[in-house]
């Protein structure tokens, strides 16, 4: 028994740790994104008249419009982060395997919403948790579209590597056959998935509350969060608020943002100070991405620079 529980608890340490790939990849590019894009708001040109440079706003809208493709694809990043960190073989295959699966499964679900006739109409899918993903109209799962990706792909990697197929189909076989099988696993799990979406989707709306609640909201949060350090699972909860409806949805100018990080991103980087969100969810929003972090980090390299010095 207590082997099993050991065996879990490093598959869930392992989980959290797969995440900090995807994350670190982000913290860079979203600081070079929120640079440039501050410095092209209108306020920043005032204050400091040579950045109405031509030129210069060129580069840095440039810039701004070429790192927001991780933040446009981050299920995507998730998904091959998750194989890479979960398969125990073949990891490269899994990551491979992982793309091929979250392509999949954002088109299954596309061809199940035309049978269904629950297809929106493009003006009207945000707000009901459709959009368009890597040109596929389908439902709008954000993170966790990734996350599913992933561990599949990494299950099937460890699970079929050395599979063994007759002589007429040994091609197909061994290595070759993780993409393969990843592609039909994924195809019943993208008819599934709209079926048990709404659902889910209703439970994280109905918990957000806990999360965005004022002042009691983010204390919660950073509770819970220091609490799964240990398990390596904070991560995963961080995710959880930043990507899905547990950090509550926004509707900002008509357009519907899932998470806080999201909602953030576009009236940081978007919007700027002048507008009516940056007052009225701003200071709600950032509470939530470096308020502990700064607490704690502020005790924390104080004692780490006492303990160098004792030892």
């Amino acid at each position: 028994m207590s082997t099993k529980k050991s065996s879990w608890k490093d598959s869930i340490q392992t989980f959290g740790r797969s995440l900090l790939l995807p994350i670190a990849l982000l913290a860079p590019i979203g600081m070079v994104m929120g640079i440039c894009s501050a410095m092209g708001q209108s306020y920043m040109i005032e204050k400091f008249p040579f950045l109405g440079n031509e030129i210069l706003k060129l580069v840095l809208s440039s810039l701004q419009t070429i790192t927001s493709i991780v933040f446009n694809n981050i299920p995507l990043l998730f998904a091959m982060g998750v194989a890479q960190g979960m398969a125990k073989n073949e990891k490269g295959i899994a990551v491979f395997s992982s793309a091929v699966g979250y392509l999949t499964l954002n088109v299954v679900m596309s061809v199940y919403l035309k049978a269904t006739g629950t297809m929106a109409d493009v003006a009207v899918a945000a707000q009901v948790g459709q959009g368009t993903v890597l040109g596929i109209q389908t439902l709008k799962i954000e993170a966790l579209g990734g996350l599913i990706s992933g561990l599949v792909a990494a299950k099937v990697a460890d699970r079929f590597y050395r599979l063994e197929l007759p002589l007429a189909f040994a091609f197909f076989g061994g290595k070759k056959s993780i993409p393969i099988i990843t592609f039909v696993c994924m195809i019943p799990i993208g008819l599934v998935i709209p079926v048990i979406w709404n659902v889910l989707t209703s439970f994280l709306i109905s918990i957000s509350f806990i999360f965005t609640a004022p002042y009691v909201g983010n204390a919660v949060y950073y509770t819970l969060n220091r609490a799964l350090i240990p398990f390596g699972l904070h991560h995963v909860l961080a995710s959880l608020v930043r990507f899905t409806e547990a950090g509550g949805t926004y509707m900002i100018n008509g357009t519907e943002y899932v998470g806080i990080l999201n909602a953030t991103n576009e009236i940081l980087f978007n919007l700027g100070p002048t507008s009516e969100y940056w007052k009225q969810l701003m200071p709600t929003l950032t509470s939530y991405l470096g308020g502990a972090q700064m607490l704690t980090t502020l005790f924390r390299v104080p004692a780490i620079g006492l303990a160098m010095y004792h030892t």
